[in-house]
């Protein structure tokens, strides 16, 4: 049996003192982790890089490509890639890329439009401690577009994220497929096939994510929609979306992970009007909490899982009774569709 080195001055040679008490202390932090029971999974999940490493994509390396279509149609703008605390580690791994839909809101409180973000980051860290995912992936944080497309009648976020029979939102699907992947897939270790390339967003970043599964499902094999805004032209694309690749809507959508959930009114839990947390932030006080959204936009969920039941897809729906539609409510179950798309097993709550 090996015999057990002591931690002591000793062992470190001509090392300064200073350096040593330094080393003795990361040993120490480390055996204390490990011994540690794994930190609880309920929200709030950790906010801002959780030990991985923030890359920009500059934007000539992307929208620069066709400046023509991008200084009209898709305004340029930098692209975060998230790459996971373990990126560094091994040179021969290869790892799973989620595109991440208004990513700005996805990862660092202070760069989402409401002071709050889906803590996105948090989750998959605390997924892993537990090792209840297969892979932690890489995440593509694409920034929704800011400004007017038509001013005063049509903003680009909602045309980028708009229906299945919008152009720009068509254009901002191929951009993903035709410019941003490629890229991503030459610039990092990833793993390229579709089963390995997801989508998630929420409100109409949700309907995007969806989007690029039924634009392009030869190169995505998953997509999660939080409180998503769907609107007709995607919902009946469910059911037609063959004419894209000449199959049916059924072999389309087959082996596909599909999440979905809203919150909203439900029975006797209803949305309150007002929640005392949405205005606690440093960056935006002003948060309106948009208690109504997720109710007002339940037909558009009944109307698609009506589709997508009558293709015969398989899908997960959770239903948050008389939750938000805003950053902070969905960082509360970020985990779920986590744990769908890249999930060992069925996570029980009470684990």
């Amino acid at each position: 049996m090996r015999k057990a080195t002591s931690l002591n001055v000793a062992n470190f040679g001509d090392l300064g003192t200073v350096e040593i008490q330094r080393i003795l202390q990361r040993r120490q932090r480390r055996k204390n982790f490990m011994a540690s029971p794994p930190r609880p999974l309920q929200p709030p999940f950790p906010n801002g890089k959780c030990g991985g490493t923030l890359v920009t994509i500059p934007p000539e390396d992307t929208f620069g490509i066709d400046p023509i279509l991008n200084s009209i149609l898709l305004p340029p703008r930098p692209i975060q890639v998230w790459l996971p605390p373990t990126y560094d580690r091994s040179k021969e791994q290869r790892y799973p890329v989620l595109y991440c839909h208004d990513g700005q809101n996805a990862v660092e409180d202070a760069s989402s439009w409401t002071g709050s973000s889906w803590r996105l980051t948090g989750a998959l860290t605390r997924l892993a401690e537990r090792n209840l995912l297969h892979s932690v992936p890489i995440v593509v944080l694409l920034p929704s577009a800011d400004g007017d497309l038509l001013p005063g009648l049509m903003k680009r976020r909602h045309a980028e994220y708009g229906d299945t029979a919008n152009a720009v939102a068509q254009a901002h699907a191929d951009f993903v497929v035709q410019t941003v992947k490629p890229l991503v897939d030459a610039k990092f270790r990833t793993c390229p096939k579709s089963e390995s390339t997801c989508a998630i967003g929420t409100s109409l970043g949700g309907q995007a994510s969806l989007h690029l599964l039924l634009r392009h499902p030869q190169i995505f094999g998953g997509a999660a929609c939080l409180s998503p805004a769907f609107q007709p032209a995607t919902i009946a694309s469910v059911v037609t979306s063959g004419s894209f690749l000449n199959q049916n809507s059924k072999d389309i959508l087959s082996n596909k992970k599909l999440y979905l959930d809203n919150g909203g009114d439900v029975e006797e839990d209803k949305v309150p009007f007002f929640d005392v947390m949405d205005h606690l932030s440093n960056q935006h006080w002003w948060n309106p909490g948009y208690w109504w959204l997720d109710t007002q936009l339940q037909f558009g969920m009944d109307a698609m899982r009506a589709a997508l039941d009558q293709v015969g897809a398989q899908y997960v729906y959770h239903r948050e009774p008389g939750a938000r539609h805003n950053e902070r409510a969905w960082a509360q179950r970020i985990y779920r569709p986590l744990l769908h798309l890249y999930g060992k097993q069925n996570y029980n709550e009470s684990q």
